[in-house]
């Protein structure tokens, strides 16, 4: 009987500790939970270009395109960023120079040196902006859709803020400070066919 009542009360105990350890919750609280949880890659893309651009580090124009010049790929390991084995680098750069051109997809910024850049301000995609920043990782994020986002929305921002700002305030002859991303192909370097996508634009002065 001691028997009995001693496996008895040990079956009850593990029932309890089974019942305490296991919290069923209704299925509306625990979906609210996991949406709080999702990641907000606008919100973050939006941050970033906030309150990030101004300290972000980036090479001098000039000093960019002469090393691509010369050395690009000793340039590009040392300077650049890429993700994985891709052959794509991704650059921060930043420098001043006036307006020369206003085409449909870009604004053409001549330099002190005789040479040119153009700033994008159509079909802005790819990640330049995350990638050349190093602003994200994708061992941060929970899957590659979060990541990918990122790209996006960053993307997204420079349309909606940026582009507008630059095609309003750019005349021809005004000098215009920029910084921005751009991605080179190492294998097929061109300098002469760099699109920057713009991440801060200002005027210093207007003809």
């Amino acid at each position: 009987m001691n028997k009995v009542f001693k496996y008895g009360l040990m079956t009850i105990l593990v029932a309890l500790a089974l019942y305490n350890a296991v919290r069923i919750k209704p299925l509306n609280e625990v979906k609210k939970k996991q949406d709080t949880q999702l990641f907000d890659a606008k919100a973050y893309a939006a941050d970033f270009m906030a309150n990030k651009i101004e300290s972000l580090p980036a090479l001098q124009v000039d000093s960019f395109l002469e090393h691509l010049g010369n050395n690009p790929t000793a340039y590009a390991q040392e300077h650049g960023k890429k993700l994985g084995i891709s052959d794509a680098y991704h650059f921060i750069i930043e420098g001043k120079g006036s307006v020369s051109a206003i085409e449909e997809e870009y604004i053409v910024l001549g330099l002190g040196d005789g040479s040119s850049v153009a700033i994008a301000t159509d079909f802005i995609f790819g990640n330049a902006i995350r990638d050349g920043s190093g602003m994200a990782h994708i061992d941060d994020h929970q899957n590659t859709m979060d990541f990918n986002s990122i790209s996006v929305e960053l993307n997204n921002q420079v349309r909606e803020t940026i582009v507008p700002l630059l095609r309003d305030k750019a005349t021809m002859g005004s000098t215009l400070y920029f910084k921005g991303a751009v991605t080179i192909a190492i294998d097929q370097p061109n300098p002469s066919e760099i699109k920057i996508i713009p991440l801060r634009i200002q005027i210093i002065n207007e003809p």
